[in-house]
């Protein structure tokens, strides 16, 4: 082994260890009473998810009748990603494979793909820097606080594989623009729109990896006066034709909205649009700079045709979707609703989630600490690779990386989840800024200015190694008993629910729980009984309504039209004027010389009055709160907050009476 090549798997492996020590960190607080509890509420339900896939695999649930009860719902997501999670129990169990075991299995696919997309980045260093750069973004990568937030032992939610795939399709596309003239460029090109697929069917969202690799191509051919028709047709028709084929065997039966928010058929369209325009764009440049072979004119001309046909009978779907795409990103939604899913998430649901928050809403110090100073300093990388692409240095290369940085600081800076997206960007950038002072100044000198830029890094460490991201085991405890207690008519993973409808008939004599939309995938996943409200939105004002209801009579209007017969009751005092304002009401607290204070229409929200009074109403002076006629408490957690003078459990279940 060459000493270069050493270097570089000396700090894949040092990488290797490290990384998957940092992820264990949660190992300890995810296992409770023996069973591996998931992170959060998405992961909660992948679980779900990876549980069907592991009892008929390769498929999964795609459209869920327990939620949104009684209408169901598209679960969102592609299954590829939760076909991986399932896959560890798959292969030591079979279809017998009970959820606790595709837990215990899945636990550690965040912490693969995490490492893996380390190394990823190692890769993309050492193409650009050469093996010490491959190692140095191999370790950077690793050990950054915002990659190894999203993928810790039993994070089963989707981001980290969209790092690690999105890496892959990046890495591949830069080898294919590299010498495109090289033989075997066909090849690269295709494992390029392989990832790219790969990508796509692991999270809906990944096509905006097509929108780079298109934009990527047009200015390398306006640059270098080169035909972009092939890598157009094999990349991005290629993935378009990969992801059609898949998701046509997946959906089978359902026919989701045509929309960017659920997996479905505006994915592949949209990659088909992409490779349509591209060659459009390709044809008018080759043209403009007289170099129009007739080859590529009728090639490209068949393409062009070919993708027309494909989308534009979808063109206001595509378009819709793509403008509604870029708000949810920049933090805008409008609700809209199709047959059997949202086209749009609900209006202002993004406001009250703290991870789509902008990355410096808060101050610089959050990127600063995940991401390292480094990070401010990716538009001046930007800059330099434009420049090079310009000065005809590696153009295909340095166009695709001066995209692949626009892209990714939007995302970044737009929603601070999005900051797994960023730690290569950073990474590649804390090696520019390195040999950027290399040429002028003394290696030490230049080691020491890296070590101050990554040094914010130990504080954004220290914080994610001392936090506590589970749930209190009285949270588990709490569903577990709705779990024994309450009457379960349908099966939580009965194969039937995958459809084709009929759905089983049981499914009639079901009823939902009515909880907080944040609870919705937690409560189906550890309680196995329908919602009506949950994580992708559906049931959010309904749910809203139900709580904020002035009076019992309105509330169960809602229930009885969901089938609720089951409420969990939780605080909800951080949100309540958040929520009061999506229905157009005036702030239920109102701030005081001690703080937040309830103002007399917040005692009447059947919130207050099941939460703070356990249905039973009090008299208080110059206010008299009516007990509950027909919602009784059923039980309790163990673990309570203070409220004033008093204790109140975290959680109530309630039943509502026939």
């Amino acid at each position: 082994m060459q000493r270069g090549s050493a270097v570089f798997w000396t700090g894949v492996c040092a990488a290797l260890v490290l990384g998957v020590a940092l992820r264990l960190h949660t190992r300890a607080e995810s296992v409770i009473a023996g069973r591996v509890r998931p992170l959060d509420s998405d992961s909660a339900y992948h679980l779900r998810r990876a549980g069907f896939a592991a009892i008929r695999f390769p498929r999964t649930i795609q459209f869920d009748p327990l939620m949104n009860f009684p209408a169901g719902g598209v679960a969102i997501w592609p299954p590829l990603y939760d076909l991986a999670l399932a896959l560890p129990a798959r292969l030591t169990d079979g279809a017998a494979a009970s959820p606790d075991v595709v837990a215990r299995g899945a636990a550690w696919v965040p912490i693969a793909f995490g490492v893996g997309a380390a190394v990823l980045a190692g890769l993309l260093g050492r193409r650009l820097y050469g093996d010490a750069g491959g190692a140095a973004a191999t370790l950077f990568v690793a050990v950054c606080p915002g990659h190894v937030l999203w993928s810790q032992y039993a994070h089963t939610d989707q981001n980290i594989a969209e790092s690690f795939c999105g890496l892959l399709a990046l890495v591949l596309f830069l080898r294919s623009r590299e010498d495109p003239d090289r033989p075997g460029a066909a090849g690269r090109d295709a494992a390029a729109g392989l990832a790219l697929a790969l990508a796509v069917l692991t999270w809906q969202g990944a096509i905006f990896w097509g929108a780079i690799f298109a934009a990527s191509l047009v200015l390398e051919a306006a640059l270098t006066r080169r035909s972009i028709i092939r890598p157009a047709a094999i990349v991005l028709g290629g993935a378009a034709t990969v992801v059609a084929t898949a998701t046509s065997a997946w959906l089978g039966w359902l026919e989701p909205p045509m929309t960017y928010i659920s997996f479905g058929f505006f994915q592949p369209l949209f990659l088909a649009a992409l490779c349509g325009g591209t060659a459009a764009l390709g044809l008018a440049l080759s043209a403009a700079q007289r170099r129009l072979l007739r080859r590529e004119l009728v090639f490209g001309s068949v393409l062009v045709a070919a993708a027309a046909a494909a989308t534009l009978p979808f063109a206001r779907e595509l378009t819709g979707g793509l403008m509604r795409g870029v708000g949810y990103v920049a933090g805008k939604t409008s609700e809209s609703v199709g047959d059997s899913g949202y086209i749009s998430y609900p209006k202002d649901w993004l406001k009250g989630i703290f991870e789509t928050r902008p990355l410096l809403a808060d101050g610089p110090a959050l990127a600063a600490k995940q991401l390292s100073l480094a990070f401010f300093l990716a538009p001046v990388a930007i800059v330099a690779w434009a420049r090079g692409a310009l000065r005809g240095e590696r153009p295909g290369t340095y166009t695709g990386l001066t995209v692949w940085g626009i892209v990714t600081l939007f995302l970044a800076l737009s929603q601070r989840l999005n900051v797994y997206y960023a730690a290569p960007l950073a990474a590649v950038t804390l090696i520019e800024a390195f040999l950027w002072i290399r040429r002028r100044t003394s290696f030490a000198a230049s080691a020491l200015a890296a070590g101050v830029l990554i040094l914010p890094m130990a504080w954004g460490l220290r914080d994610e190694l001392s936090s506590h991201l589970v749930p209190g085991s009285d949270f588990f405890a709490t569903l577990e008993k709705m779990r024994e207690k309450i009457p379960h008519p349908v099966a939580a993973y009965d194969p039937a629910l995958l459809g084709p409808p009929p759905f089983p008939p049981a499914l009639a004599n079901a009823s939902a729980v009515m909880a907080p939309w944040s609870m919705g995938h937690w409560i189906l996943y550890g309680a196995e009984l329908p919602v009506v409200a949950n994580n992708f939105g559906y049931g959010f004002l309904d749910s809203i309504r139900f709580f904020l209801a002035d009076s019992e009579e309105e509330a169960l209007e809602i229930a009885r039209r969901r089938r609720a017969r089951w409420i969990v009751a939780t605080d909800l005092t951080p949100r309540m004027n958040d929520y009061a304002s999506y229905l157009g009401r005036s702030p239920l607290l109102q701030a005081g010389p001690q703080g937040l204070s309830p103002t007399p229409a917040y005692f009447r929200t059947l919130q207050s009055r099941l939460y703070d009074f356990g249905g039973r109403g009090a008299e208080l002076p110059g206010l008299s709160i009516p007990p509950l006629s027909k919602i009784k408490p059923l039980f309790r957690s163990e673990s309570a907050i203070r409220r004033g003078d008093r204790w109140i459990p975290r959680w109530v279940v309630f039943e509502i009476a026939d």
